[in-house]
């Protein structure tokens, strides 16, 4: 069951980030790495945080555990259309507010910029502060799908905000100036969509209209459940906060290969990591709600994993393969070579902490699902207090390049802390076994990438970007195979 349901989450979240790695290559074709862009992404870094917060982790981690003891009572409709009745009350103020109180906080945000710039980014910002209305109705959406057993669709949703970027990208810029508030259009209309997509699934499964209480007594464990989730999850995001701040400083174009080069580290991790996590915390869920300590373990176990044998044959794939992956995906139009260069080397520094990011995804949910999300925000703040002195450090002396590699850095200073603490709650989920056969296929296949790029110096980005992505699946499948490793991760089911 972890098996087949892991496969289908991340079968909507890899056509998610299909096109999202598609919109990226419209957007670096119609904008580059310009100061537009620049200012576009500080003006959307809010409604992109939260939709990192609520879209792929929080709602989910504080709704799905009580709406499924709701459930058991015969109150999860109850329990659904109350917090609904509650977003609608509150969202359409808030965005309203944050719209504009944009001259307030965009300068913090970027404080480097220059006047005009900064005028520009304050504009975009109160434009774009409304996306979080779809955004947090979409991840509400998605958190009670997902209480249901469905995936796919939740995880397929953030497709059509990307598409309608795509859209803004290419097609709308043509018609407004500056052309950056093409983007804007775009997005705004990819945010709608992706509620107008989930509404139909989210009707059937919410049940039949009738009374329900204004306010439902469980409303306030979700509430109590959702604020450390919350505050950790925007510890985290105050990570791109401070290297924004500090990128502001840099040449034109800082932050703008800083989030080329994080898209491309969000491919894995969002496909691969979110779709473990998301399948993870209802299964320990029902196993903590059943008190089988065996079970929360094992599966845990599976995880822990998956995640390894996921994330690590990335890291080394991306790493070697950086040069060629960038430029095929991003090197035309507006978007040069020497871009290129910049962001694969970003790119390298977010990579040495890809699987540290996926172990904080799939820890915090253990961790949600046994009633302790005070944890995972000590490990956010932890990393967070990590990636500032990092940051202010190298960036002396690598500029972007320092700051992608203290968020990896830092990432590990999270995934080892609330593992430690893990294991002293639920001790026996870590096979040595296992994670040597991980290591072994994924350092095979390291070795065959490497032989396979200094053979093609001279090749093309597409010859060398795709051979050496094929060449690499090849040889893992074929030693995850050879080692018993497959055999390891079909064992959940």
């Amino acid at each position: 069951m972890f098996f087949r349901r892991v496969l289908r989450a991340a079968l909507g979240t890899g056509f998610s980030r299909l096109t999202g790695l598609f919109r990226d290559v419209a957007i670096a074709y119609a904008f580059g790495a310009s100061a537009g862009y620049d200012a576009f992404l500080v003006g959307i870094f809010i409604p992109q945080a939260l939709r990192q917060v609520l879209g792929e982790a929080g709602l989910a981690w504080a709704f799905i555990p009580v709406y499924a003891k709701a459930r058991a009572r015969g109150e999860g409709e109850a329990l659904a259309r109350s917090f609904l009745r509650l977003l609608l009350l509150v969202l359409p103020p808030l965005a309203l507010g944050g719209g504009l109180l944009a001259r307030l906080y965009v300068p913090i945000l970027a404080a480097g910029f220059p006047p005009e710039k900064m005028g520009e980014a304050v504009k975009l910002a109160g434009l774009l502060f409304p996306l979080i209305v779809f955004i947090s109705l979409s991840a509400f959406q998605s958190a009670l799908l997902n209480a249901h057993g469905h995936f796919f669709l939740p995880s397929l949703a953030p497709a059509f905000l990307n598409l309608g970027m795509v859209f803004g990208a290419f097609f709308l810029s043509g018609l407004f100036h500056p052309p950056i508030l093409g983007l804007v259009v775009g997005t705004m209309g990819g945010g709608a969509l992706m509620v107008v997509l989930l509404l139909p699934a989210f009707r059937r499964n919410v049940g039949a209209k009738r009374a329900v209480p204004l306010v439902h007594p469980d409303l306030r464990e979700v509430g109590q459940r959702l604020l450390p989730c919350l505050a950790g999850l925007l510890v985290m995001e105050a990570n791109t906060l401070v290297d924004n701040r500090l990128a502001s400083y840099l040449p034109h174009g800082a932050i703008a290969t800083l989030q080329y080069a994080m898209r491309l580290f969000q491919f894995p991790l969002g496909v691969l990591a979110v779709s473990v996590a998301a399948v993870a915390l209802p299964a320990l869920s029902q196993h903590l709600a059943h008190k089988d300590a065996e079970a929360f373990r094992r599966t845990l176990g599976q995880g822990f994993l998956w995640a390894a044998a996921l994330m690590l044959p990335a890291t080394l794939g991306l790493w070697l393969l950086a040069e060629p992956v960038v430029a095929l995906l991003f090197q035309r139009g507006a978007f040069g070579v020497a871009d290129t260069l910049r962001t694969a080397l970003n790119l390298r520094g977010y990579l040495v902490g890809l699987l540290a990011y996926a172990l904080v995804y799939l820890f915090s949910r253990a961790f949600y699902a046994l009633g302790r999300p005070g944890l995972p925000l000590l490990g956010s703040f932890l990393a967070l207090l990590v990636n500032i002195g990092l940051n202010l450090w190298w960036v002396r002396i690598w500029g972007t390049f320092g700051l992608a590699l203290a968020t990896g850095v830092s990432g590990w200073a999270a995934a080892l802390f609330l593992g430690a603490l893990l294991w002293r709650h639920a001790p026996g989920w870590l096979d040595g076994t296992r994670l040597l056969r991980v290591g072994w296929a994924s350092g095979t296949m390291a070795g065959a990438v490497w032989a396979f790029t200094r053979a093609t110096l001279g090749l093309g980005p597409w010859a060398r970007g795709l051979g050496g992505v094929a060449l690499g699946l090849m040889v893992y499948g074929f030693f995850a195979w050879a080692t018993g490793l497959m055999r390891d991760l079909r064992a959940g089911g």
